[in-house]
């Protein structure tokens, strides 16, 4: 449950035992009522923690039992209008939450100047859509990383089984800037028991970078590798857009670091965006490093920026274009990197066939990597059928609402899944984003 859920319990509460302060009003029946609707609450906060339910849907069922044992319910008047509501609510409900790939093809069509997509198949290029225009990336920058990850073990200078301790790791992160992931990705590997003398493999560091998109992996990976040689091996693989990576948490510590005392949120927000690409980028590398020697300055950073912060840093994190990553995706797919350096990537990328089985029974190869912010939400897959299809997908999309983010994350999965698979729906697809 997010802190927003539990706000809105506590006023729930509070709200339901608000009447009971009138000594009028604390007779048995309305005690006996109270109580019951405290016990419904305390029901759907059960149901959300320990099954998961997600808090609107806890929430309409706690409503429809407070109606049923309400006995004032059971008159024909009171029995139409709540019937009337269940249905509306129950249509709207299936209008907004059924599976709907569609959602996805229309958004697109709507958003020309936040979106792109780039599809190809079999070596073809089916759908170029936006696709030479630069966006923010998000996590799905990490497969840059990976690469040069697997190009330089293929290439000797690293070797995978090598440890790597958890303090090692801790000094690049802080809490607060990646979503719990982190922390995430350390409940895995100790309950899968990888963790040998408080240390663990290279790859397994990596593989927390991408399943688990670990910013503080990601950090510790981009000063291992090297940020030049990173942005160097962009540019090989014909990434010609692309800009260059700098490390990720301490672009987060940027608006503490700039930040002075009097400074309003628009003043920070306006200094944010003044600052120059070089000097953004130089800031980040600074205090990355400032993170890894313990002499940060400041403290809380990055678990409290404002939504208009959050919506600079958002716009200004590393960019490129759909089609440079269907280059890369399509690489990694048809075996044009190093045969070792192939192996590597397809072990990492390639967790969706570990963890759904039903993806074995459809596909030989499937990876993906994909990454969001507040406001943007962005996805580079690769995969091959049973069949010998294969099919690269990248889609980019940004300055999103909260609305749009949750139908798009509902959709995306549905969405691939018939780009990959349904022709008659990705010729449908390819006809909408094609029409003036």
């Amino acid at each position: 449950m997010n802190v927003f859920s539990l706000i809105g319990t506590v006023i729930l509460v509070v709200l339901m035992l608000l009447p009971l302060r009138k000594k009028e009003h604390r007779t048995k029946t309305e005690i006996r009522k109270a109580i019951v609707r405290f016990a419904v609450v305390l029901g759907g906060i059960t149901v959300i923690m320990v099954l998961g339910m997600g808090y609107f849907l806890a929430l309409l069922v706690g409503v429809l039992v407070l109606i049923l044992i309400d006995k004032k319910t059971y008159t024909k008047k009171r029995l139409l209008i709540y019937g009337s509501i269940i249905l509306i609510l129950g249509i709207g409900g299936y209008t907004v939450f059924r599976d709907n790939p569609t959602y996805v093809m229309n958004h697109l069509k709507k958003n020309p100047l936040t979106t792109s997509l780039y599809v190809t198949q079999n070596g073809e290029e089916v759908i170029s859509y936006q696709s030479d225009i630069v966006r923010p990336l998000a996590s799905t920058v990490k497969i840059l990383i990976a690469t040069e990850y697997a190009m330089q073990i293929g290439e000797g200078q690293l070797d995978k089984e090598s440890m790597v301790t958890l303090d090692e790791l801790k000094r690049y992160y802080f809490a607060g800037t990646d979503g719990g992931m982190h922390e995430a990705w350390l409940d895995s590997i100790t309950s899968e028991g990888k963790i040998k003398n408080n240390a663990v493999t290279l790859q397994d560091v990596t593989k927390g970078m991408i399943v688990y998109s670990s910013n503080a992996n990601t950090d510790y990976m981009i000063d291992l590798l090297g940020v030049d040689a990173i942005n160097e091996r962009a540019m090989t693989l014909g990434l010609t857009w692309h800009e260059e990576v700098y490390p990720i948490v301490g672009v987060s510590l940027i608006p503490s670091h700039i930040k002075t005392d009097g400074m309003n949120d628009k003043q920070l927000v306006q200094a944010l965006k003044e600052l120059p690409k070089d000097t953004y980028r130089s800031l980040a590398e600074e205090l990355s490093a400032q993170l890894k020697a313990g002499t940060l300055d400041f403290e809380g950073a990055g678990a409290d920026l404002s939504m208009d912060v959050q919506q600079v840093l958002s716009d200004r994190f590393i960019g490129a274009t759909a089609n440079d990553y269907g280059k890369l995706m399509a690489a990694i797919s048809n075996d044009q990197l190093p045969p070792a350096a192939t192996e590597v990537l397809r072990d990492l990328l390639e967790w969706p066939m570990e963890f759904n089985e039903g993806n074995k029974d459809r596909f030989t190869h499937l990876g993906m990597k994909g990454g969001n912010t507040v406001f943007v939400l962005t996805q580079a897959l690769y995969a091959e059928t049973l069949e010998g299809d294969k099919t690269e997908i990248v889609l980019l999309t940004d300055d999103l609402s909260d609305w749009q983010m949750g139908l798009l994350m509902r959709n995306l999965n549905s969405f691939v899944s018939k780009m990959i698979g349904d022709e008659d729906f990705r010729l449908t697809v390819q006809q909408n984003l094609t029409e003036k």
